[in-house]
């Protein structure tokens, strides 16, 4: 796994340890889209999916559902 992928895993386990909200996932993943060039295109997609999850509650995803995603997209 890249240092980027561990990087952005590392930072979201602890918001997925703690009182899971998807809110807090979405504002995550918006700050490390400011902070960080990410070339990784999956990693990319994941982080861009994850930003708008607070978007409504038709986007909105539970801890499992966050975890399935990036199982299924990080590869």
């Amino acid at each position: 796994m890249n240092e980027m992928r561990t990087l952005f895993l590392n930072g979201l386990n602890c918001l997925l340890d703690d009182n899971y909200s998807s809110s807090k996932v979405a504002d995550y993943a918006y700050r490390f889209y400011l902070d960080y060039d990410i070339p990784d295109e999956e990693l990319s997609y994941v982080v861009d999916y994850l930003k708008g999850i607070d978007s409504g509650p038709e986007f909105e995803m539970s801890k499992d559902e966050v975890i399935s995603f990036i199982k299924l997209n990080l590869k």
